[in-house]
């Protein structure tokens, strides 16, 4: 599990820049009006518990913001990027920023914008720490690695798979926030 975290996120280190999340928040094309009474009769829905809709919500807001902020300290190779654990929180939050660091370090920045498709969530809030899991693809087809000095490639940084399945665990902590806490790599097709 910390292998898998370490390797999403060294990847990540090297690629992320930019946030431009998409979910399944749009609607297609309504469907025209049939002259059958049945078929416009609504059919029943499965209801959502209100306080899994706020978790799911709620988690899903952090991950954006860890995803979006990560992509700023990013671009900056700014570690010292406060709004980072406003989403984000151990071990995440510390391999994240080392590799902020190394970055900063190594006198490299991310330019690009890189992707992600929220394809499910399934939340535990029965469980000992309340958890909102989000299977995630995340596409770093528009990213490199430059040296932020002449914005010149970093030799050798070219992805090779830009398109990731991932697994994002965000818990509920006492205080209410919900954080990301670790990122695995996914089994599923991105």
């Amino acid at each position: 599990m910390i292998r898998r975290t370490h390797v999403v996120a060294e990847l990540a280190a090297l690629t992320m820049v930019g946030c431009s999340l998409a979910g399944c928040t749009g609607k297609g094309p309504s469907a025209p009006p049939s002259a059958s009474p049945a078929a416009s009769t609504p059919s029943p829905s499965p209801t959502v518990d209100p306080s899994v809709a706020q978790a799911v919500q709620s988690a899903t807001a952090a991950y954006r913001g860890y995803i979006q902020y990560w992509a700023i300290a990013s671009q900056a190779a700014d570690p010292n990027n406060p709004d980072l654990a406003r989403y984000v929180a151990d071990p995440l939050l510390s391999l994240t920023l080392h590799n902020i660091r190394r970055l900063r370090d190594n006198g490299q920045v991310q330019l690009g914008a890189q992707t992600a498709t929220i394809v499910s969530t399934q939340a535990d809030l029965d469980a000992a720490q309340p958890t909102v899991t989000i299977h995630a693809c995340l596409d770093y087809s528009a990213l490199k690695l430059v040296y932020k000095s002449n914005s010149s490639p970093v030799p050798n940084s070219a992805i090779k798979n830009p398109k990731l399945s991932t697994i994002a665990t965000v818990w509920r902590y006492q205080t209410g926030q919900w954080l990301v806490n670790k990122i695995d790599d996914g089994t599923d097709p991105c």
